[in-house]
């Protein structure tokens, strides 16, 4: 799994290789940050044009927890000044090498906080889900349509005991300013 979720720099590569357009509200000048208001298809792509894909759900988990189940990819102890979370002030998207006393065993960084990190795992949406983006889409998604897994939460939220193990569901062509991606590819 990659170190670090996609940044800008290398997302504005991407699209001016396959001249397709930038993300809503792109900033140019942080290139060091994490891509963010991608949909699942444009993270999936981008993953192949780097000749990668998507980690799974397993795989990202493993990244984050190790293979000794930590409940964060530092360790056991809750210790938000380890990761981009919500801590009651102002919060922001911060550099993808931000943070790096968070990092896990694999030495992936920023799997708690930052940006929501789509992961390769179709998911049936939920009653809840489905109300809650009634609004934020037109049309409003239906169930038939495809929902995939975000994971790791995002600046948004506080640290929360359950960060590795929870996950949400979003229609894939939903994109949001907190919602990003890392690559993995196969083991050699």
């Amino acid at each position: 799994i990659d170190q670090t979720e996609v940044t800008n720099a290398a997302y504005a590569r991407f699209c001016a290789d396959k001249q397709r357009p930038l993300p809503e509200r792109f900033p140019q000048d942080r290139p060091n940050y994490p891509v963010v208001n991608i949909t699942f298809v444009d993270a999936q792509e981008f993953a192949r044009w780097a000749q990668k894909r998507l980690p799974t759900l397993l795989e990202w988990e493993k990244a984050a927890r190790g293979t000794d189940g930590r409940l964060y990819p530092w360790g056991n102890q809750a210790d938000p000044a380890r990761a981009n979370v919500n801590r009651g002030g102002n919060a922001e998207l911060m550099p993808v090498g931000a943070y790096p006393e968070g990092e896990s065993p694999c030495h992936a960084l920023n799997l708690v906080g930052n940006a929501w990190e789509f992961v390769d795992q179709f998911q049936s949406p939920s009653e809840g889900a489905l109300n809650t983006f009634k609004t934020l889409l037109d049309p409003p998604p239906t169930a038939t349509e495809p929902w995939y897994t975000i994971r790791g939460g995002s600046y948004r939220e506080p640290l929360f005991d359950s960060v590795l193990s929870e996950w949400a569901a979003v229609p894939a062509r939903y994109r949001n300013d907190d919602i990003g991606f890392r690559c993995a590819k196969e083991a050699r």
